[in-house]
């Protein structure tokens, strides 16, 4: 069997439990295409640089719910603290009643499959004596529910102006009719910084030349305070070799994390003049939101 089929046949499996099991859960991840703003048809926006905003949605397999985080380039950048934070967010979020967490996604290293992210799931899996399991996608092979998320999204804003990004917000809410997708609209002091845990100081389950590296992981499993892991979904779980000689997470003893920002981001000073220029073409009551946003010197 190819892997491509081996991974569809796993998230069929997996989707069949949490339909029958209340305690599973299991959901797709994935990070929508980059959304700009403004975004109109008036010809002088062409040649402007736009303000980038972005949209991680969560898709739940059983209950079609559907989770959106949304911020702007001011807000935050597209780093593993950023996509740890909002998925600790959504796991602290599950209902008690949860006792295993499935996590689908493509094997992208700094959105899904890094050392970051899964120090947070490991401390999260602890802290909530909980089993997360991730499992990677064949890239381009697998289709994942937020795909169709997106297209409904997309569908959504076509021909719709967007002034500012609280209209994304508006139009990705009511792009399902019902249930209405939830989206939070996150601020710079949401992000924290999960590289500051340091469970494990890799993900890699080998060292010498030859070896099994990150891009080979096929299966995470958080449990009991360690992590282990398949290169093949039909393998047996391994033991990860590189644990830290620090204490390992504990539910009596939860971290305090720090916020990953101080303050919103600054933009290019290029971009702030662009979007200046722009405002030319936008109501004026959405001007102030360009006024204020930080950007670096001329």
């Amino acid at each position: 069997m190819s892997r491509k089929n081996e991974a569809r046949a796993e998230k069929a499996a997996d989707k069949l439990r949490s339909e029958i099991e209340d305690h599973v859960k299991v959901v797709t991840l994935d990070l929508q295409s980059l959304l700009l703003c403004p975004l109109l048809t008036a010809s002088s926006m062409y040649y402007k640089t736009k303000l980038g905003c972005h949209n991680y949605t969560i898709f739940d397999l059983a209950s079609k719910d559907v989770v959106n985080y949304f911020w702007h380039e001011g807000i935050g950048d597209l780093n593993a603290n950023t996509f740890a934070s909002c998925l600790n967010d959504y796991i602290n979020s599950l209902h008690h009643d949860v006792k295993e967490l499935i996590l689908y996604s493509d094997g992208c290293t700094y959105q899904n499959r890094n050392v970051i992210l899964s120090n947070m799931l490991l401390k999260a899996a602890t802290e909530r004596e909980i089993t997360i399991v991730q499992k990677f996608l064949e890239k381009g092979h697998t289709q994942m529910e937020c795909d169709s998320v997106h297209s409904t999204i997309e569908r959504r804003i076509c021909g719709k102006p967007i002034y500012i990004p609280q209209n994304y917000v508006d139009l990705i809410r009511t792009a399902r009719v019902t249930p209405l997708y939830k989206v939070k609209y996150l601020s710079h002091d949401f992000f924290k910084t999960f590289s500051q845990l340091g469970y494990y100081s890799t993900i890699r389950p080998g060292a010498r030349s030859g070896d099994p590296v990150v891009t080979d992981i096929r299966v995470l499993q958080y449990k009991d305070g360690n992590i282990k892991y398949k290169t093949n979904f039909t393998d047996e779980f391994n033991d990860l070799p590189r644990r830290n000689k620090r204490c390992p997470p504990s539910k009596d003893d939860p971290l305090e994390l720090h916020c990953l920002y101080d303050a919103p981001l600054q933009i290019k000073s290029k971009k702030y003049t662009h979007l200046q220029e722009l405002k030319k073409v936008l109501p004026s009551d959405y001007h102030p939101f360009y006024d204020n946003l930080l950007h670096e010197a001329e």
